[in-house]
């Protein structure tokens, strides 16, 4: 399943606030930002500078989620340098601001009366496959350790997400897809539309294969 209803709440930084941040972890061998440059990446590469990948708003999400390799997610982050760590980001989960607020769809009754404390209460953490069904298909599993901030939007609460680092690729054209491991069901909250608002148990795909693109370190220019 890929929810419809993920937004991505790290655009919005002037209006986020943090709640809590949570460490990296160690790797194990919205919909519109995995389906966006479906037609090819046009990222430029990344500067020999430092690892800063920018929103379409300009926040620099290396810098909200401290992280400091290469990150590979939203549209404007789709290049990497070959052979380098880069760290995969994917659209945040929010859920409605409380109980006193919260609808459901028929016949689901949350473990918890907080929708948001629900949905902590039954991530379990995700799985991150890159180069799905070629022969160069590899998949790490992590815990809950993804979730690296909680921020609010127009009051309402979202879980940011992004993986440790991840080991260096080759040079040319590779995909990346997330899938989500849910103990128990989860609805959000804000809706009675199972397939827009709920994460069903198990392990579901979360994303769409977002393609992106490793390239070659640039070479320093002469003079």
């Amino acid at each position: 399943m890929r929810p419809t209803r993920i937004r991505a709440a790290l655009a919005c930084a002037a209006l986020a606030t943090v709640l809590t941040t949570l460490g990296s972890g160690t790797a194990h061998a919205d919909k519109g930002w995995e389906e966006t440059a479906a037609q090819g990446v046009t990222t430029p590469a990344p500067s020999d500078g430092g690892n800063h990948c920018l929103s379409s708003e300009g926040v620099d999400i290396n810098a909200q989620l401290s992280i400091r390799e290469q990150i590979i997610g939203p549209p404007n982050c789709r290049v990497a340098v070959a052979w380098k760590p880069w760290v995969r980001t994917f659209p945040s989960w929010g859920t409605a601001a409380g109980a006193a607020t919260a609808v459901y769809p028929a016949g689901y009754t949350p473990s918890l009366p907080n929708p948001f404390d629900d949905f902590l209460l039954k991530f379990l953490g995700v799985r991150i496959t890159q180069d799905i069904g070629t022969p160069q298909e590899r998949s790490y599993s992590f815990g809950p350790e993804v979730l690296r901030l909680v921020t609010t939007e127009e009051g309402l609460p979202f879980a940011n997400f992004a993986s440790p680092a991840l080991p260096g690729l080759r040079p040319g054209t590779h995909t990346t897809t997330v899938f989500f491991r849910m103990a128990f069901e989860h609805c959000d909250g804000a809706g009675t539309v199972r397939e827009e608002n709920c994460l069903p148990a198990g392990e579901n795909q979360y994303t769409g294969n977002t393609p992106f693109e490793v390239v070659k370190k640039r070479a320093p220019s002469a003079g």
